[in-house]
């Protein structure tokens, strides 16, 4: 390598399902394969369900370096694999994304030209399901301007797009990520800490709507106000504030919702009544008479 290589750490969160194989180890090749940048792609294996005949092929390729823990989920694998990081810049990749090349080098060196950062995040391709890839931000310049503002209506942070001085974030950032809303969290962190940099150059594709995603999940969808409770636990500035207190609303009305539609009428009602008591609670008030007609309806039979 020549002088002056920097050596980058990539964390890859996985569950090692064998669906994923194939994804998993195009992301793998994506940090080898980055040109000038000594990578090193962490994969850190979460849960029970691995499938062992991959797992031994991850233990059997000595370019990666493979950690494993029982606990499931995204936080619980960052943390560990954060806590194994022995390099000055790090970040992470979704099992079924993948980097373009010259990514590492490309956020490398913004931050190096820019020592007043800690952390740059790019743009990058969201790709649907027909293979279509659209870029994801399209106003740089306003996320630039208000990182917050912008991402009370969309999130520019997409999981493989960021890079950040390893001194600057500790494995207890991860410790108290919420489970669900994780890039939102992360986002809302480099924000308020105000040493964020945003390049408007793609550096990663990330893959929308796949199979398995916990994004299309039950459990996701329930997750988000405990979620924006925890993001609320944060010191934030008051406009954020308010408008993460909105969606927190929101979210509990959302919670209603399902449960009315799978007919627990008991869970419906406690989360509405959240609903009711958050900010701008008022909007749903007309939505006590479904609760009252589900259960007159049900009283009926």
């Amino acid at each position: 390598m020549t002088p002056g290589v920097q050596d980058v750490t990539v964390i890859i969160p996985t569950l090692a399902l064998a669906e994923r194989e194939v994804s998993l180890f195009r992301a793998i090749e994506s940090v080898l394969g980055q040109e000038n940048i000594r990578a090193t792609p962490v994969v850190s294996v979460n849960g029970t369900w691995k499938d062992r005949r991959l797992l031994a092929r991850l233990h059997a390729d000595s370019r990666i370096r493979v950690i494993e823990h029982e606990k499931t989920g995204i936080p619980v694998a960052l943390r560990a694999g954060r806590e194994v990081v022995d390099t000055s810049w790090f970040g992470t990749l979704d099992d079924d994304d993948y980097l373009l090349p010259g990514a590492l080098l490309t956020r490398v060196r913004a931050l190096s030209e820019h020592p007043e950062c800690d952390t740059v995040v790019t743009n990058g391709y969201r790709r649907d399901a027909t293979g279509g890839d659209v870029i994801h931000v399209t106003d740089p310049d306003r996320v630039r301007r208000d990182p917050l503002g912008h991402l009370l209506e969309a999130n520019w942070l997409l999981p493989g797009s960021w890079l950040s001085r390893s001194s600057a974030i500790d494995p207890q950032v991860f410790a108290e990520m919420p489970r669900f809303l994780e890039c939102t969290y992360l986002a809302v962190r480099f924000a308020i800490a105000e040493r964020l940099l945003f390049l408007d150059e793609p550096t990663v594709v990330w893959h929308a709507g796949r199979p398995g995603s916990q994004s299309w999940s039950r459990s996701h969808r329930l997750g988000q106000a405990d979620a924006l409770q925890r993001i609320l636990k944060l010191s934030l500035p008051a406009p954020f504030r308010a408008g993460a207190m909105r969606k927190f609303t929101a979210a509990c009305h959302a919670a209603a919702d399902l449960y009315l539609e799978e007919r627990d009428l008991g869970e419906a009602w406690r989360w509405h009544l959240r609903s009711l008591r958050g900010s701008g609670g008022w909007r749903y008030l007309l939505y006590t008479r479904r609760l009252l007609a589900a259960v007159a309806g049900k009283g009926a039979r």
